[in-house]
């Protein structure tokens, strides 16, 4: 294809996606300044500052150095590593989300419901952090999983939306590379989803299941190489 035949194919993309969509709420070179990113910012920064309120010691319960150095080792160490774990999968979201929309140069009312549905998960996880605290019970287990999850599923499918047929991105912008990405980005929400399937062995204790989530680094480093190859190779055959 020459220059000519792909600034035709660019200009093409451009105005078929602005005749699909005439409820286009906004164009402009840096969506980072945009309102959605702030208040995405702001949810974030509310949903990591309340994580930290729900580290508590049940101090009214001690009336011992005994008991108090049990409910210092037990709830807030428990507490801790619950709280380090949200915090550092909020983080990921909260990259991911930028990243997307330091990409996207445009926005519709439709990507805009879908970002909504994305920050009510974020504003939800204080909430299940603190039901999973309770995590000997099957029930506190499939709130905190169902949570994040959901979080995951809602920011993949801002990506898919926003970079469909080059709807909410520059024409110019190769996707081949973005859509292994978003395979890529499935792989967390789908494995957690199925690790809930551990809860129907039989006296398997439901904490556990948090522990099968040590696999997905390697999963996901296994994922990340093959998506690299694949990119490389379509290039070269491109």
């Amino acid at each position: 294809m020459d220059v000519s035949e792909q600034q035709q194919k660019t200009q093409y993309i451009a105005e078929t996606n602005r005749s699909r969509q005439p409820d286009l709420v906004e164009e402009t070179k840096k969506p980072s300044e945009d309102r959605i990113v702030m208040l995405s910012d702001g949810i974030f920064a509310i949903a990591v500052t309340l994580l930290v309120l729900g580290i508590q010691i049940p101090l009214a319960d001690t009336h011992t150095d005994a008991e108090f150095r049990k409910a210092l080792t037990h709830d807030f160490l428990t507490n801790t590593l619950f709280y380090v774990l949200t915090f550092a999968v909020l983080a990921s979201y909260w990259l991911e989300h930028r990243r997307l929309m330091n990409v996207i140069n445009q926005v519709d009312r439709f990507f805009l419901w879908l970002n909504l549905l994305f920050l009510a998960f974020v504003a939800f996880f204080p909430v299940a952090a603190n039901i999973s605290q309770y995590s000997q019970y099957r029930e506190a287990v499939i709130v905190y999983t169902v949570v994040l999850a959901g979080c995951g599923y809602s920011a993949m499918l801002l990506r898919i939306y926003a970079f469909s047929n080059h709807r909410l991105i520059a024409a110019d912008i190769d996707t081949n590379s973005y859509n292994f990405r978003i395979i890529g980005f499935a792989i967390t929400p789908t494995f957690i989803t199925a690790s809930l399937c551990l809860l129907f062995i039989p006296n398997f204790q439901p904490s556990n299941v948090f522990y099968s989530w040590l696999l997905l680094p390697f999963i996901r480093s296994a994922a990340h190489i093959f998506a690299n190859r694949r990119i490389i190779s379509q290039r070269k055959v491109g």
